[in-house]
């Protein structure tokens, strides 16, 4: 059976190909086409050969979703809301991003305040009845909208999530009266208290609704047409997968989708090479993402923002920042040197793709110091251009009045820290040190500025994964089908009536397994995970404590909280009363994972040493002659010395004069990055 991991980028749309009864992994890269990204996907699998029919599992990471809601090309959406809290969404909270910022603007919300409309009906904080819903108030808004050319209404009433009868009932008069309508719903959604965010992730779920149902519509109605008869799994930003037909319910979970897939398959491979302590390090044409990994374990996170907009769903704690092979260095204020968090995409791409970009380029940095060859087409299908990089570089280099060499190297030097903030930010702000890590590093990028980042940082070690700017997409093929539940308590842990919780996990482990079983996995097949955020009494935030539903008593929620927060803060307060917020359930079906070992490795792979030698510049030392690798045809076990250039089909390994790196059983390779002491001793 042949099993497609696609992930598409802003730059590239990365194809995996996995063969587990031959023994095969081949990859592709192709130009993303951002307009319809499915184009680029069938691109992809005309590159490896691929045809539709003979594929048994077709797995999918999109940036549609996230792309929708950055650039603010969604749908037309309307609010239905309880009388009295239509302004609720643009009022928000009262905390403010930028305290001393006197001019400082909340986002505008993504419906106007015209197509907010008010319903009278009104439930109690513990889900009893106040007011009953008032259907005439439903039926003009839905005429309203109707005449205002809406697309997708979101239902969001006050206390659904304690008792979302009405918002039911809702969605099923919007159905009946405008039947080519979308609507959603927020208890659906999101049934969690803190109604801002709720309303917030809901109008975001409808945002990129139509979007994303048009897109997958596509893509599955192409599959078709060429022989595909199996589903479309889609990455879930919690690190998992669900069926095409439930991103198309729930397309807010899709917006960290190709970030997550990477993080999952760094994990997957750092694992089998015994690093469980890893920081995951993706670095691609447009951003770079990092995550913190602990003994094994992806921090995931309930609450985050994307565009400003306040994002209440289960997802990976990504960090990302705009830095990326296509970051365009210029200067701010007509001084300071700034590289992103602009950059020139795809098209027309850094000067030295040679499709009219003129802007100097993180890439074209890269190439200009030799650390990429101009004789290896980026990603199998981009010429590069030295001479565009040359000129683009050069003209900014006679506005600072540097050498063209030292102004490259200060790009570099720039976006190495804007990266190495975001790593800082992930480890050390949260008491984690770097030196107990390994830097996992993958994306077109992250290979050529993993060794400096990591010696920045004192990381010891730098793993590069096989294929590692397609490794979201192989991450994708490594991933398990989820299907998350979550509700809202409210309760002291002292109060909790055990019986009571127990069956309430109880219920939404069967509805989240049932979920799976829709998409075709076995009752016995699944296994379930429980949670609960807990916090102390009166505090304003919570962590995600590991329940075990058959050990379900008071002290024992409270020993986990305990021992929880004193590994978050270093310190507990056994005395002081604790309450539940949220539980939360995860239904995982698990699938056969690929054993990397075991895949066969190409024909012409030896031990033979460098192909060829070039000049490469390594910051402070200048340029050095330095042995170039084809990674193809480095063997199992083979040990070099720096500096060395590792080439392969996607990606580039720079490896620093003082490091050393092998080839491990998984075929990894394994940096020992080295830094110089002020003695000038290696350590």
């Amino acid at each position: 059976m042949i099993e497609i991991g696609i992930d598409v980028g802003g730059t590239f749309t990365d194809v995996v190909m996995l063969d587990r009864a031959a023994g095969r992994l081949e990859v592709a890269k192709t130009a993303s086409t951002p307009k319809d990204q499915s184009i680029g996907i069938l691109n992809g699998l005309k590159r490896l050969g691929v045809d539709a029919a003979s594929i048994g599992r077709f797995t999918h990471g999109t940036t549609v979703a996230t792309n929708t809601t950055l650039e603010r090309k969604g749908a037309r959406v309307a609010l239905l809301t309880t009388a009295g809290f239509k302004d609720l969404i643009e009022i928000g909270r009262t905390n403010r991003s930028k305290v001393y910022d006197m001019k400082l603007m909340k986002p505008a919300p993504l419906m106007p305040r015209t197509l907010r409309f008010e319903v009278r009906q009104r439930t109690y904080v513990n889900g009893r009845p106040s007011l009953p819903l008032d259907a005439e108030d439903v039926r003009k808004a839905v005429a309203a909208c109707e005449a205002e050319g809406v697309e997708v209404i979101a239902v969001c009433y006050l206390h659904s999530y304690a008792d979302s009868a009405d918002e039911e009932r809702t969605v099923e008069m919007v159905r009946a009266l405008a039947p080519g309508m979308f609507v959603t719903h927020s208890a659906d959604v999101v049934r969690e208290y803190k109604e801002f965010e709720r309303f917030s992730t809901t109008a975001l779920n409808a945002y990129v609704m139509p979007v994303m149902d048009r897109y997958l519509g596509r893509l599955e109605s192409r599959l078709a047409d060429g022989g595909y008869r199996g589903p479309v799994e889609v990455m879930k930003s919690s690190g998992g997968l669900m069926r095409a037909a439930t991103a198309r319910r729930f397309p807010v979970e899709t917006l960290l989708s190709g970030p997550a897939a990477g993080v999952m398959g760094a994990v997957y491979v750092a694992e089998r090479s015994g690093f469980r302590n890893i920081i995951t390090y993706d670095m691609g044409g447009t951003s770079t993402d990092v995550a913190l990994v602990v003994d094994g374990k992806v921090a995931r996170t309930a609450e985050s923002r994307i565009a400003t907009f306040p994002l209440k769903t289960n997802m990976i704690d990504i960090k990302t920042v705009g830095a990326g092979g296509g970051s365009i260095a210029h200067l701010a204020g007509g001084s300071a040197l700034k590289v992103g968090p602009q950059s020139a995409g795809a098209d027309p791409g850094p000067a030295c793709y040679g499709k009219g970009g003129t802007a100097p380029a993180v890439t074209d940095a890269n190439l200009l110091l030799g650390r990429l060859s101009s004789g290896y087409a980026l990603g199998g299908e981009i010429t590069l251009h030295p001479e565009k990089s040359r000129a683009a570089i050069g003209a900014l280099a006679a506005t600072m009045r540097l050498g063209e060499d030292e102004m490259a190297d200060g790009i570099l030097l720039l976006v190495n820290t804007t990266m190495a903030s975001a790593i800082r930010e992930i480890s050390i702000q949260r008491g984690h040190d770097p030196r107990d890590f390994a830097l996992v590093a993958f994306g077109g990028a992250g290979p050529m500025h993993a060794c400096d980042l990591a010696r920045d940082l004192g990381i010891p070690r730098v793993v590069v994964p096989p294929a590692p700017g397609n490794l979201c997409a192989f991450g994708l093929l490594v991933t398990d089908v989820v299907a998350d539940r979550s509700e809202t308590v409210l309760s002291r842990t002292a109060d909790l009536d055990v019986a009571l919780l127990r069956e309430r996990f109880a219920r939404l482990s069967a509805a989240a397994a049932a979920s799976l079983e829709q998409d075709g996995i076995p009752r016995a097949a699944v296994r379930i995970l429980c949670s609960a955020d807990m916090r102390y009494v009166g505090q304003k935030s919570e962590l995600p404590v590991p329940v075990d539903t058959q050990r379900l008593d008071t002290d024992t929620l409270n020993e986990a909280f305990f021992g929880v927060y004193a590994e978050r803060y270093s310190h507990s307060r056994r005395a002081a009363p604790t309450e539940i917020v949220n539980i939360r359930v995860t239904a995982v079906g698990e699938i056969e994972k690929a054993d990397l070992s075991k895949l066969s490795a190409p024909a012409t792979r030896d031990s033979a040493g460098a192909v060829v030698s070039r000049p490469v510049y390594f910051g402070g030392k200048g340029w050095m002659d330095c042995p170039v690798y084809d990674r193809y045809r480095l063997a199992i076990g083979s040990r070099f010395d720096g500096p060395a250039i590792i080439e392969e089909l996607g990606a580039t390994t720079v490896v620093g004069p003082l490091d050393v790196f092998s080839v491990d059983a998984q075929h990894n390779l394994v940096v020992d990055v080295r830094a110089e002491a002020a003695s000038g001793e290696v350590t």
